[in-house]
């Protein structure tokens, strides 16, 4: 029954808009069902009169409210972008996997543009669970860096550190996400790493953590239209990544060539990843 629950559109009404970056902006509302999502799972979003898009879940909110955040990307998003408080979506879900621990003691997470959301809402659900959480947070200039004083703040309650990265070293270090990752792996040692945000920025992470041995999950995009695994839209390799996805382990990115390279577009035509 709840599974079938999940799959039911239903209304919500936005309680809270804020703009997070320049480009960015967060949505809040009330939803039993989001607020159950695990770390990594995402909900399709209709907006009425435009489109119905997968954005990933924030469930974890003091005032019980669960949050999505968004990026101009298409005529949905852009419609989303306008909304107001006391607005009405249409949502559905949550689903797809989500990233997983065990028995670690420290990890890293890497994230860089939206692909922040999902990595904070893991931040915020290993906050109680007694684990040391570094972050990399990495964006063009500071004034995109998505999240960052929230971040900092759970960071700081872990033990963790978060390291920013800037392309135009106008806040924490000059340079991409990936360098920063790079010198952090050879600096200390970490029971697993989880990275989401631009394609080629995660390959380069997960080649970094095959390097130093370290277990990886990453969190992939593709064209999610059903969510559930039935179009076919998002094929990777033998996989569905809205229904196995959209968090990959590192032993199955292995066998993905396509990861970082290819993907498919809204006709299902191949185009190199980032375009």
């Amino acid at each position: 029954m709840t599974r079938f629950l999940h799959h039911k559109p239903r209304i919500v009404q936005i309680v809270s808009v804020k703009n997070e970056t320049p480009s960015v902006r967060s949505l809040s509302f009330k939803d039993e069902l989001s607020l159950e999502a695990k770390p990594g799972q995402f909900i399709m979003t209709w907006v009425p009169g435009a489109d119905e898009i997968p954005l990933s879940l924030i469930p974890f909110d003091p005032d019980g409210l669960a949050r999505i955040a968004v990026k101009e990307r298409g005529e949905g998003s852009k419609s989303l972008l306008q909304s107001t408080k006391g607005d009405k979506l249409g949502i559905r879900g949550p689903y797809g996997n989500a990233f997983t621990h065990t028995n670690e003691r420290r990890v890293l997470m890497i994230a860089g543009g939206t692909g922040t959301v999902p990595l904070l809402a893991l931040l915020n659900a290993l906050v109680s669970e007694d684990i040391e959480c570094n972050f990399i947070l990495g964006a063009s200039t500071a004034r995109d860096l998505l999240f960052a004083a929230e971040i900092r703040t759970l960071v700081g309650k872990t033990g963790g550190i978060l390291h920013v990265a800037t392309e135009d070293g106008s806040e924490g270090e000059r340079g991409l996400a990936t360098d920063l990752t790079a010198k952090v792996l050879k600096e200390c040692s970490f029971d697993r790493v989880y990275t989401c945000g631009p394609e080629v920025m995660m390959r380069r992470v997960f080649d970094l953590a095959q390097a130093s041995q370290t277990p990886v999950e990453a969190g992939l995009e593709r064209i999610f239209k059903c969510g559930s695994g039935i179009c076919g839209s998002c094929c990777i390799g033998p996989y569905l990544a809205c229904k196995d996805g959209p968090v990959f382990n590192g032993e199955t990115l292995r066998g993905l060539s396509e990861f970082g390279s290819w993907a498919r577009d809204h006709s299902g035509r191949r185009v190199a990843v980032g375009t």
